[in-house]
C-alpha cells in the first residue's frame, strides 16, 4: 500500500530519518551527561530523561530537527536491540570482541554456524 492510500485512510505517513555520525555522537554525549547528572535509576532512566536529551541535543546541535519522540526514543530503542544481540553473541564461548579492529572474532566455527542458524540476520 503506498503512502497516498495510507493518508486517505487517516493513517499517519512517516518517513524514516537517517542519523548522521555527528548526531549519534551528540546523543552519546548527552546520554553520558544525563547519567553523570543523576538521571539514571536502578531500572533505567528517571521520567523526563528524553526531554533532557532533546535539550542537550539542541545545545550541541543548534537548529537540529531531532525531538524526543519519535527520533531520540527510536534511536535508543534500535541501540538497545543491537546491544542485546551483540551481548548475546559475545556471551558464547568461541566468539569474542577485537578491541583494535572493533570487530567480532570467531574462534570456534561450530559455535558461529550454530548461531547463524538461530539468527539468520548474522
Amino acid at each position: 500500500m503506498d503512502g497516498q492510500a495510507n493518508a486517505e485512510k487517516g493513517k499517519t505517513v512517516r518517513s524514516r530519518r537517517s542519523w548522521s555520525k555527528i548526531e549519534e555522537d551528540a546523543l552519546i554525549q548527552c546520554l553520558t551527561d544525563i547519567v553523570n547528572g543523576g538521571w539514571k535509576a536502578d531500572d533505567g532512566f528517571k521520567a523526563g530523561f528524553q526531554r533532557e536529551l532533546e535539550k542537550g541535543m539542541k545545545k550541541l546541535l543548534p537548529g537540529t530537527d531531532l525531538v524526543a519522540n519519535p527520533h531520540i526514543n527510536s534511536k535508543i530503542h534500535v541501540w538497545q536491540k543491537y546491544y542485546s544481540a551483540l551481548s548475546d553473541l559475545l556471551s558464547k564461548s568461541g566468539i569474542g570482541w577485537n578491541d583494535s579492529t572493533h570487530t567480532i572474532d570467531v574462534f570456534n566455527e561450530d559455535v558461529w554456524e550454530a548461531k547463524k542458524k538461530v539468527n539468520v540476520k548474522i
